[in-house]
């Protein structure tokens, strides 16, 4: 499993005004896709008396990815290690290729897992000669900036690079859990 580096922030601005303040910041659109995401975790975990975070770390998805004319489906597990403040100090993921969702949801619940949350997210990759940014407009409700970096920079550099180009973002979590919100809207937690 390779570990990633990423910052992942709320936005609060509209889209449409977001898309506008990255291209007068000389961002340009390098591509959009959609990710329908099955959060399946185990039936013999109690979803109401586990921590919030234990149970996203129990989690196995069931991913569909759709580009243009392409789509691409997997089974993902995703690692991460918490600090206790939330933080993620190190995250990762291990993915399988599936044919199809059904038979991979009916494969899951044989196995003993249930259906937790789902998530859809239409992500929008801004680029300039210096970043890729991916905004992920989150099952009609949310808006998310992630910044993930493949070089040595840490996460202290990454989130000072993110503040400089000062856009409309909640500056006080750089480690927001879309599935955590989710999770909370969905079961009123």
């Amino acid at each position: 499993m390779k570990l990633e580096k990423e910052l992942s922030v709320l936005v609060d601005t509209t889209y449409p005004k977001l898309h506008q303040i990255l291209l007068e910041k000389g961002f340009l659109v390098k591509e959009k896709y959609n990710i329908d995401d099955i959060y399946m975790i185990p039936t013999s975990i109690d979803i109401f008396a586990t921590p919030e975070l234990e149970l996203l770390q129990n989690c196995v998805l069931i991913r569909k990815v759709t580009e243009e004319n392409h789509v691409e489906r997997k089974l993902v597990y995703k690692y991460k290690k918490f600090a206790s403040n939330g933080d993620i100090l190190e995250q990762g993921k291990v993915q399988c290729k599936i044919e199809n969702e059904k038979d991979a949801y009916l494969f899951m619940t044989f196995i003993h897992y249930k259906e937790l949350i789902n998530i859809h997210d239409s992500c929008i990759i801004y680029t300039n000669n210096h970043m890729e940014l991916c905004i992920q407009l989150v099952n009609d409700k949310y808006i998310f900036i992630e910044y993930e970096c493949h070089s040595n920079k840490d996460i202290n550099e990454m989130i000072k690079e993110l503040k400089s180009l000062d856009l409309p973002i909640r500056s006080d979590n750089y480690f927001v859990k879309k599935a955590l919100l989710v999770f909370e809207d969905t079961y009123q937690r």
